[in-house]
């Protein structure tokens, strides 16, 4: 059940990204593939914050946030398939042709897929490290046992006396994983530990292979070295608490993890492509996510850095080729 649920999220994030993108731009050829997975599974995020919303905002049982989630995400995947027949054929998206690789691409992409293929394996067979203050799995485990939502202090199993801070009862991904592991009927650690570090893993590599197309547009060689060193340093980074490797090996199912190796840079992707609408998206996925200045994290810092830093070289061009005149 594990297997299945890691292989239809995939697909469920695939079907409702592809159907809103065409919501939001219909036809675009700077879009590809990989950013259907991206805004597919962030809006997965988004259905839960609503339910969770319901569930710890105006205490109503775990159990009714479950049936709003599954129904919300029943209907956006059946609006979605509609739509997408309804278009069969129609080219709105960049698509790509049959590709013939060089000998040595084959070779460097065969060791790409093998170093990510190990690293699905590492996270799913290994027994995560303890993350001291880390109490997700027990955050998630008390949900399902009291059947609400930040209502019991999992350290304790007592209901808070002074209640928790708004800011925090607003993340949602305790929520989601108690949810998912209520629908799919898998316990809540292999949807913790397996299912979630898996996800975020994949959307890692997605939203990088969309930073390799705009880095080097026009050079597939660089495209797949770019993607294998940066499978590479994943393992690299493997070796202490906080560093992104670690993080997406052991502790993919954080909320800082999501933000740091899917958000901000599929945030610098939708920059650099002027994607404003997909901008917004990560602020608010992280928002939804992550403690972090009361919402206004580092997606919006990222964002608002590269937007000035534009303005700028773009002015400094203009005086620039002003006096060149």
């Amino acid at each position: 059940m594990v297997l299945l649920v890691c292989l239809l999220l995939p697909a469920v994030a695939y079907v409702i990204g592809k159907w809103l993108l065409r919501v939001f731009y219909g036809s675009s050829r700077e879009l590809v593939f990989q950013d259907f997975f991206i805004v597919g599974g962030i809006t997965i995020i988004g259905l839960a914050e609503a339910a969770h919303v319901v569930v710890a905002f105006f205490n109503q049982p775990l159990s009714k946030g479950t049936l709003l989630f599954g129904v919300a995400l029943v209907c956006f995947v059946a609006a979605a398939l509609v739509l997408l027949l309804w278009k069969r054929g129609k080219k709105e998206f960049k698509e790509q042709g049959k590709v013939t690789y060089s000998a040595r691409e084959r070779l460097l992409f065969s060791v790409f897929l093998v170093l990510v293929i190990l690293q699905i394996v590492s996270v799913a067979v290994i027994k995560p490290v303890y993350l001291n203050g880390d109490m997700t799995l027990e955050t998630v485990q008390s949900f399902l046992e009291t059947d609400a939502a930040y209502q019991v202090n999992p350290m304790t199993g007592q209901a808070y006396e002074l209640g928790i801070p708004s800011r925090l009862k607003l993340l949602c991904l305790p929520t989601l994983y108690a949810m998912l592991s209520s629908i799919f009927r898998v316990e809540a650690v292999s949807v913790v530990w397996v299912v979630a570090p898996v996800f975020t893993l994949l959307g890692c590599y997605l939203v990088y292979s969309v930073l390799a197309g705009i880095f080097f547009p026009a050079d597939r060689w660089q495209r797949i070295c770019f993607l294998a060193l940066t499978a590479l340093l994943i393992w690299v980074g493997d070796y202490m608490l906080s560093v992104d490797g670690f993080d997406l090996l052991h502790a993919g199912y954080r909320g800082v993890t999501i933000r740091g190796a899917v958000l901000v840079p599929y945030t610098i992707a939708a920059v650099l492509r002027k994607k404003w609408k997909l901008v917004i998206l990560c602020i608010l996925a992280e928002a939804c996510m992550v403690w972090t200045l009361y919402g206004m994290g580092a997606c919006l810092l990222v964002a608002a850095a590269l937007w000035i830093t534009d303005v700028l070289l773009k002015k400094y061009q203009r005086n620039h080729s002003g006096k060149g005149d």
